[in-house]
């Protein structure tokens, strides 16, 4: 048989099914193109933003001279590359910049894929900062809990452990950490609208999608 040789060109990208199950759900939930100009993150398909395109999406892998992204190759990415993104690069970037930015697959169900969800929705800080909030809120409760940990969006030592003391803790469980956090997604929610009246209109959509995080 005649050798074969690896070409160092061609990449497979694989996506676990546990994530393959996340992107869909995070699909039904962002649904399809919107230009709404009170969006603060401006034109928007599948839940990328075009703020969030124009940061992420500036990177030229296949090194053609354009950015990745800039998808109708006319020397910027703007609405125009929002409109012609397909289900399959979303996941890319969902993969690339959420999912594996926040170790989903670090923490179990589905507390990785609130995590992702609220990444996608708010940020991966964020993300981050509402799980210690959350973690925090059920520690509070105990007096043999551990110290409090900081509301600073770093999940280290300290928060994972704090994290699985809860996880552990018969009272709290994976069930009533993700409650917690669901409850500071909707005081998040909240005060987004308190400090800018205009983001009022999507108050309701916010709190129908704090009200599934967690559940199937």
């Amino acid at each position: 048989m005649p050798e074969t040789q690896e070409n160092p060109d061609i990449v497979v990208t694989g996506w676990s099914p546990r994530y393959s199950r996340a992107v869909d759900k995070m699909f039904k939930t962002e649904g399809g193109y919107v230009n709404d100009p009170v969006d603060r993150g401006g034109a928007t398909k599948n839940g990328i933003s075009l703020r969030f395109l124009k940061a992420e999406g500036a990177f030229d892998l296949n090194e053609d001279g354009f950015k990745d992204f800039d998808l109708d190759f006319d020397g910027d990415i703007d609405a125009a590359d929002i409109r012609l993104l397909s289900r399959d690069d979303c996941k890319v970037l969902y993969h690339r910049c959420f999912w594996k930015e926040l170790n989903c697959d670090n923490f179990p169900p589905p507390l990785g894929e609130v995590m992702f969800d609220q990444g996608v929705n708010g940020g991966n800080h964020a993300a981050r900062k509402m799980l210690q909030q959350a973690i925090n809120r059920c520690m509070a409760r105990y007096a043999s809990a551990p110290a409090k940990v900081a509301v600073d969006g770093v999940i280290g030592i300290r928060t994972m452990q704090a994290m699985n003391w809860c996880i552990h803790w018969a009272a709290i469980g994976t069930a009533g950490l993700v409650a917690s956090y669901r409850d500071v997604v909707i005081f998040r929610y909240k005060a987004i609208v308190a400090r800018d009246p205009s983001q009022k209109r999507f108050l309701k959509g916010w709190l129908a999608r704090a009200a599934k995080l967690g559940r199937i």
